[in-house]
């Protein structure tokens, strides 16, 4: 996936999120300038790569044709 379609699936994401009331941390919304700045306070949360993840789905490449799910979809 090409990064502004990673953006615009955040986007949509986060919109749908919204719109069901979801409460998502405060991390969520940071952007790499903001993890440049912040502190060992966050370690945790890079250590063990908490986030958004992203997925294609395979686009039809995917010799598996095994359903994907994770956490919030």
């Amino acid at each position: 996936m090409k990064r502004s379609e990673i953006n615009q699936a955040l986007r949509e994401m986060e919109a749908m999120i919204r719109k069901c009331g979801f409460p998502v941390s405060p991390f969520c919304g940071f952007i790499p300038e903001d993890w440049q700045k912040l502190g060992h306070k966050y370690d945790e949360i890079r250590d063990n790569l908490l986030g958004w993840n992203i997925t294609d789905y395979g686009l039809e490449r995917c010799k598996y044709t095994k359903t994907y799910a994770e956490k919030l979809l």
